[in-house]
């Protein structure tokens, strides 16, 4: 019920915020910016951020989110997807990216693009309680950026790809964290990066035919046994829940955290199953050239799946 309340609040806010500023980018736009770029804004990005996430910093701290707060996590939410673009944009310049991070003036943009991003940065540094450490932090994101390009190198060892798995996931996470008024502890941020590092390997295992597709290395994409990478995942997140209970927070507002992280950490157990299935089909070996797109794309919208989330997740020791 938590978890839904916290959903229609967000959706509720987007339509006074984001919506407004998509509709006045299309007044304009010169087709840089498309539909799945807008989806992106308020369906996923600038919605799931705040309503996970976001709700998910305020239960381990115990208050609710200011408005403030609410506009600065919403805005980098939804900036994270034109980011995104920019790595896959062969003619922009490291050194104009980093420019607009530094200094989002709408004068550097070059396109709608670059325009509504930094838009975005402003709006989201504005309400931010520390916006040097919001640029500080996105500095980092970028270089993590940069590394994953060696995700489509196959000499890039499985070593490296775990690092790259871990800081673009862990990084990203503490990003979000840094519009939020409360300081954040060393031990507070160790926990952060680890369960990003987890949440981006879960989002590489949902994501494995794509990825496959597109010829980008992932840890789910390598692996010849499905329980190998299972075994990984579970170590990752006792690591994560061993470093909740490390920081300040009050005792019943970490076991509220874990109970929330722990239902979106589950999802990763569903899709486990699902693609360990196929092995049974190629000699008990995780052969992904053997496999359709259908075998490998775990639906969490079908009921069954639903159940079996379900059932994961009240077999999790928070405690």
């Amino acid at each position: 019920m938590s978890l839904w309340s916290s959903i229609k609040k967000q959706k509720k806010f987007l339509k006074t915020t984001i919506v407004i500023d998509i509709e006045k980018s299309k007044l304009n736009n010169d087709n840089t910016l498309t539909d799945k770029d807008y989806s992106k804004m308020t369906g996923y990005y600038g919605f799931a951020v705040p309503a996970l996430l976001g709700e998910g910093f305020c239960i381990l701290r115990g208050r609710d989110m200011s408005e403030k707060e609410r506009y600065g996590i919403t805005y980098l939410g939804a900036l994270t997807g034109l980011f995104d673009d920019f790595f896959d944009d062969h003619n922009l310049s490291k050194k104009h990216i980093l420019e607009m991070i530094n200094k989002p003036d709408e004068e550097l943009a070059q396109n709608s693009n670059q325009k509504l991003f930094i838009k975005f940065c402003q709006i989201a540094l504005k309400n931010s309680e520390d916006a040097d450490q919001v640029k500080n932090i996105a500095f980092k994101v970028y270089d993590a950026q940069v590394a994953s390009h060696k995700q489509l190198l196959t000499e890039t060892t499985e070593e490296e790809i775990a690092k790259i798995t871990m800081d673009k996931g862990g990084l990203s996470l503490l990003f979000y964290r840094s519009v939020f008024e409360d300081d954040i502890s060393e031990n507070e941020e160790n926990m952060i990066l680890c369960l990003g590092g987890i949440g981006q390997l879960e989002n590489d295992i949902f994501d494995i035919y794509k990825d496959y597709q597109h010829g980008i290395r992932t840890l789910a994409t390598l692996t010849t046994k499905i329980n190998e990478l299972r075994q990984t995942y579970i170590s990752l997140m006792e690591e994560t829940f061993k470093l909740v209970h490390q920081t300040d927070y009050n005792p019943k507002n970490k076991r509220k955290f874990l109970r929330f992280i722990s239902l979106i950490i589950c999802r990763g157990f569903v899709c486990f199953d699902f693609l360990e299935k196929n092995e049974l089909r190629t000699n008990s070996k995780f052969s992904l050239n053997q496999y359709e797109k259908k075998d490998l794309i775990c639906d969490m919208g079908k009921l069954s799946n639903n159940i079996k989330l379900l059932k994961y997740y009240s077999k999790t020791s928070i405690y």
